[in-house]
């Protein structure tokens, strides 16, 4: 993972990949959000912010479809 990452986005990356292993598919943002103890809409800005430098992709208008490219 890239050095550059705020603390919040490792956390985020980590509960990301961690919950996706456990269930079998991508966690909702609030699964997300409960883990790293952000809010909501803190957790969809830095997934924004993720997906903007190629380190997570996302289907628009797909729940549940973050996931940490591999």
């Amino acid at each position: 993972m890239a050095a550059y990452l705020t603390d919040s986005q490792r956390r985020i990356t980590r509960a990301l990949r961690e919950l996706t292993d456990e269930a079998g598919y991508p966690p909702s943002i609030r699964e997300i959000a409960e883990v790293v103890a952000l809010s909501a809409s803190t957790v969809v800005y830095h997934l924004q912010a993720l997906e903007h430098r190629g380190l997570v992709t996302h289907a628009p208008h797909r729940s549940r479809s973050y996931q940490v490219r591999r």
